[in-house]
């Protein structure tokens, strides 16, 4: 090789592309398209979310990922012309004459066209440098920078370079090499980023990428093998090229070397994709050895740990520990051996008692002790133990998809998973990573559900030698260089965390609130200067509120919140009830808050501000207002809330293509479970889903009514796939069922619970569950209770017994459904007072019992008004504890409730059942009639509101009358990305409805048991939808639509409101006829379409946008639907 033609090569390559109009359209393309997302979700100038800015490599990442893409696509057509560029130009003579070789050639022209690029991603870095430190909220590092441009930029470039000269040079068609090489792109991207662990994904898209502030690069060495593998690649394809290029022959022994030296450096890319691969595949043979392990040793009696006492001290990546455990065998016949579980990687030094070696076995995380044990017979033993962590035991029971799922939501950003750490500079071990010894498995990968808590007392004394903060559960206090932590309370188990920690810490109703926040990590203090005085209060108050709907007292004397690194993660367990990320006394959140809800606290404020600044009902807040309510939104959404909301897709796609969806997820941080399930235990061999199913139903509040603004209007969501689950399958079979994701298996837990509370109720009052259930707790609190004893006291206080429900419960496999009719409120006198009766018929056409629960709210309006709260008539609304029915098979039943005031609304949940939202609602806007009888309960009805009237035509979208005539087709962006859900009926999308005609279903649609619709954004009228029926009986008919109301989204002043408008074609034997109806606030329930028809004999009609349908208009900037439809021929 001749560096000087080397560098005439690339000089004269770099000028021809700089010249080039091709490069130049792609380059300010690129640069705008690149400002404008980082604008659009990183800048202040935009709209953002906090997760895309908290971490200072967060910027510079998007900017190569989108400079990563699009440079591959115009390398694509650079490199695919790079010999007929020459001949166009009529330069090929004047290089071809020249004494090169083709490696000089090859060489230069490839690092001619790198030195554009890398130029210009650098320009692109400068921009994103400059909004990264004028125009946005996330911290400044310069090291990222530099980082991703070597190692995720270059590597790509290369590997595409080389791939697209190799296929050049083979194929000889510019054409072909261009569709080929775009369609490996497109692969890449949409599927084989997410293909065995990003190992083919030359983006490195799906590979964790990011740098957390306290431990640097979350996944260094796995990230650099791959971008190596790509590297190499790349640099091998471009050695074969040299030997391919047909410019000049070359000599045997020299094509030999080439292509000798071409497929060393590829096999050493292959080796590197190898190491790479096959790291994921010693990850699932370690999990895979370790759940046999679990599973082998199943069946073995267990004994109960009753102290243990540990000596902890770390030196670098080594933790040494002496534990002294005192243990009993509770069981009812002698244990001829005794198992622990420990990380595989710990090595026993010794395992004596009192003094004297015990002879044991070890198999990976199992420790076999060999001693006999008496039944409930004690025993003291101590282990001395050493070595490093393997995360690989941690969470068996989770799915490998789930496992090694590295995206957060849409973001872009890989932030890692790590399950412990034992560093210099943070340590954080939790008993998922079995640091010290356990007598009981922390999962059971075989029967999840099947798994029992051991409360024990534990002493912690860790020794430590520098001035690194240490948490863990307990009170702690100083002896010389040893923290110790003595528990007051039986825990399930303890947690380690050290670190250079910063303290803050506040004294809330005798509760000794503690933050810990990684040094040069406080962004949120100076966001709230005028709440320190009156903090504590307001803290007291958020707490006392949620107590008060939990019904239960936070048990422990601390509770500390610590950051940690980004990249610890962990898994909701619905056998568990929590993540590892909650323990006892112990919440740890994410690095700078990054991927918590309204954790953008400067945003929240002007959000908060901006509210009361254009609340028509008063004027602005005070600033202290507005820090509470901040701080109020923020702890209800990441630690008082059991479910948090999930974008899905990909940030960027899901701009482009203008779709935007989510899921509801279990949130990790709830700290529901400090509560509930660190606090106390049922255990049952037959029913081991007994102490979750009675954790979660006493977790969930009999009054929901801040949720009716949903249940008008969700779509297909967990809890209806979870109904739909148990219709045709028992909770038993679910149980054991590893198909069912967690959210739909909480939301069976959910309403299995809740479906066990009602039935109960429906017996005895609510009142006096809760308060048994409540001294129950109490009386047996940080213990393991057998269901047995828990239903003994049942039975003893209430003369029922629970046995005489649960073995149904827990294995019938088919639900009931529900239809209910004849809705109405009456005014009447008792006495000199005026009250009102709500009534409704139900009928269970089923051979299935079912429960149904009501609710009437009364007084006011349904909707809390803006930030403050309730105000006027919404605040004076009385919601009282729902009234349990139980619903025999194929009975008509008659409901009757009295009311003091008006009522608002009538809610009537289904429960477990066939109906389509389990949820029916009914909104009295007023009451005029009245009555004398005041008779309520539940009473024997007859079926004439549930005959077939002849007379009275219904035709519903659920009907085999209607259908849908479709025209438009499917955004192509959107369906090459993003999956189609499975689910008939989705979720009603307000700010970007879908452009073809969606089913959904909601409270306020019409139906018999299923109230569906089907939406779409306004258009041309190319869509339509169309109903169909048959008149039998001949007389005089009027044509009716259904329409349902749906709230306005946010404040509007009043007659702001555009007219909306829906057009209908009524189709006769007679002709058709055109109609508009005007539709919107305050049009709920039959409209008439002022049509008359007389049929004088049997005639089919045909009819056009009628039945549960609406539109949703583009042209109103808040997006107000215009609601469904449905026909009613009399």
């Amino acid at each position: 090789m001749n560096i000087h033609n080397i560098s005439t090569i690339s000089r004269y390559e770099t000028k021809l592309l700089r010249r080039s109009w091709l490069f130049r359209i792609f380059a300010i393309l690129s640069l705008l398209v690149i400002v404008f997302f980082h604008m659009g979700t990183q800048s202040n100038l935009g709209w953002f979310e906090w997760v895309m800015v908290a971490m200072p490599s967060s910027i510079p990442f998007v900017n190569i990922y989108l400079f990563n893409i699009a440079q591959s696509v115009i390398a694509i057509f650079l490199a695919g012309s790079f010999l007929k560029r020459d001949k166009k130009l009529d330069t090929a003579e004047v290089i071809y004459v020249r004494p090169m070789s083709n490696a000089d050639y090859i060489i230069g022209k490839t690092w001619g066209i790198m030195k554009v690029f890398v130029s210009l991603n650098m320009i692109a870095l400068l921009i994103a440098g400059f909004i990264h430190l004028f125009a946005s909220a996330s911290p400044f590092a310069l090291f990222p920078y530099f980082f991703y441009l070597l190692t995720l930029s270059i590597p790509s470039l290369i590997f595409v370079l080389g791939l697209s000269f190799v296929i050049m040079s083979f194929i000889r068609n510019q054409a072909v090499t261009f569709v080929i090489m775009l369609g490996f792109i497109g692969v890449t991207l949409s599927y084989l980023g997410d293909a065995e662990h990003g190992t083919f994904d030359f983006f490195a898209l799906t590979v964790p990428n990011m740098f957390s502030d306290v431990l640097g690069h979350t996944n260094l060495f796995p990230y650099l093998v791959q971008r190596l593998t790509f590297l190499f690649l790349g640099m091998g394809l471009l050695t074969f090229t040299i030997a391919m290029v047909n410019r000049l022959p070359l000599h045997p022994k020299k094509n030999i070397l080439l292509n000798a030296l071409g497929s060393m450096i590829l096999i050493i890319g292959i080796s590197c994709g190898f190491i790479y691969f096959n790291r994921f595949n010693q990850i699932d043979n370690q999990r895979k050895l370790y759940s046999e392990r679990y599973k082998k040793y199943n069946n073995i009696d267990k004994v109960h740990l009753i102290d243990q006492e540990i000596v902890f001290s770390q030196n670098d990546k080594k933790i040494s520990v002496n534990s002294h455990i005192k243990i009993q065998n509770r069981n009812h016949q002698e244990v001829d051996k005794i198992m622990f579980y420990l990380n595989p990687s710990l090595q026993i030094e010794k395992l004596t008692r009192q003094g004297e070696d015990i002879p044991y076995k070890r198999d990976a995380q199992i420790i076999i002790v060999e001693h006999k044990l008496r039944p409930y017979e004690s025993l003291e033993l101590d282990i001395t133990y050493n070595g490093s962590i393997d995360e690989n035991i941690c969470y068996l029971d989770i799915t490998d998809e789930e496992y090694y799922d590295t995206q957060t939501g849409s973001s872009i950003l890989r932030f890692g998973k790590r399950y412990a750490f034992v560093q210099d500079k943070f340590t954080l071990l939790t008993p998922e990573c079995l640091w010290y010894p356990s007598t009981f498995p922390p999962v059971n990968p075989e029967a999840p559900y099947n798994i029992r808590k051991n409360f024990s007392n534990y002493t912690l004394k860790v020794i430590h030698s520098n001035d690194r903060t240490i948490l863990s559960q307990g009170t702690p206090f100083q002896s010389g260089d040893t923290t110790i932590f003595r528990n007051k309370e039986q825990l399930p188990g303890i947690s380690l965390a050290i670190g250079d920690y910063e303290k803050k810490s506040i004294l809330v109703d005798s509760v000794q609130i503690e933050l810990y926040n990684f040094k040069g990590h406080d962004f949120y203090s100076e966001v709230f200067p005028n709440i320190s005085d009156t903090l504590s209060g307001f803290l007291q108050d958020v707490k006392s509120e949620y107590e008060l709907r939990k019904g239960r007292k936070y048990p422990y004397q601390k509770f500390i919140m610590a950051e940690t690194p980004i990249s610890y993660t962990g898994y909701v367990r619905n056998w568990k009830g929590n993540s590892e990320q909650t323990q006892p006394e112990m919440v740890f959140l994410p690095e700078f808050a990054t991927t918590l809800p309204s954790s953008n606290f400067k945003f929240a404020k002007e959000r908060i501000a901006d509210w009361g600044r254009n609340d028509p009902r008063g004027g602005g807040m005070e600033e202290i207002d507005v820090e509470m309510n901040v701080i109020r939104d923020f702890a209800r959404r990441v630690l008082l809330s059991e479910e948090t909301f999930q974008e899905d897709g990909n940030t960027f796609v899901n701009m482009f293509s203008g779709e935007w969806s989510g899921t509801s997820k279990l949130n990790k941080y709830d700290l529901s479970s400090m509560y509930f399930n660190y606090a106390g235990s049922i255990y049952s061999q037959n029913f081991p889903i007994i102490d979750i199913v009675m954790n979660t139903m006493l977790k969930q509040e009999e009054s929901t009514q801040g949720r009716h603004f949903f249940r008008m209007f969700n779509g297909m969501g967990d809890d209806q796939r979870a109904a739909a689950y148990l219709n045709g399958k028992s909770f038993e079979q679910a149980v054991l069922d590893n198909t069912l994701s967690t959210e739909v298996f909480y939301e069976m837990m959910k309403l299995k619970g809740v479906y066990l509370r009602n039935y109960i109720n429906s017996r005895l009052s609510s009142n006096e569950f809760k308060e048994f259930m409540a001294e129950f707790t109490k009386k047996y609190q940080f213990q393991e209770v057998n269901f047995t004893r828990l239903n003994s006291e049942f039975i003893r206080k209430f003369h029922f017994n629970l046995m005489d429900f649960i073995p149904n419960w827990y294995t019938i496999n088919s639900t009931p459904r529900f239809i209910v009719k004849g809705v109405d409120a009456d005014q009447v006198e008792v006495g000199d007072y005026t009250k009102y009766i709500v009534k409704f018929q139900v009928y269970n056409p089923t051979n299935v019992e079912g429960v149904i629960s009501v609710n009437v709210e009364e007084g006011g309006g349904m909707f809390p008004g803006g930030p403050r709260g309730r105000r006027g008539r919404a605040a004076q609304m009385e919601s009282k504890p729902a009234k349990n029915y139980i619903i025999e098979p194929r009975k008509y039943k008659e409901i009757r409730i009295l009311c003091d005031e008006r009522p608002s609304n009538l809610t009537i949940n289904t429960n477990i059942s066939q109906n389509l939202p389990s949820t029916i609602m009914q909104n009295f806007a007023k009451v005029t009639t009245t009555t004398t009888d005041t008779v309520t309960g539940i009473f024997d009805a007859n079926a004439t509101l549930f005959t077939f009237n002849p007379k009275e035509i219904t035709v519903d979208n659920e009907d085999p009358g209607f259908r849908i005539i479709e025209s438009n087709q499917k955004n192509k962006l959107q369906s090459f990305f993003k999956k189609e859900s499975e689910d008939k009926y989705k979720n009603l999308n307000f700010w970007m409805p879908p452009s073809k005609w969606t089913a959904t279903i909601g409270a306020n649609y019409y139906g018999d048991y299923i109230n569906s619709a089907v939406y779409k954004k306004s258009g041309s009228g190319s869509n339509k939808t169309e109903w169909t029926t048959q008149i039998q009986i001949p007389g005089f008919y009027e044509v009716f639509v259904y329409t349902s109301e749906l709230p306005m989204m946010g404040w509007r002043r009043r007659g702001s409101e555009e007219k909306k408008m829906q057009y209908y074609t009524v189709k006769h034997d007679d002709g058709e006829e055109e109609i508009s109806v005007e539709t919107g606030r305050g049009r709920q329930g039959w409209m008439t379409l002022h049509f008359q028809y007389t049929a004088a004999q049997p005639s089919s009609t045909g009819r056009q946008m009628l039945s549960s349908i609406f539109l949703i208009h583009p042209h109103w900037k808040g997006f107000f639907p215009i609601p469904l439809r449905t026909i009613r021929l009399r």
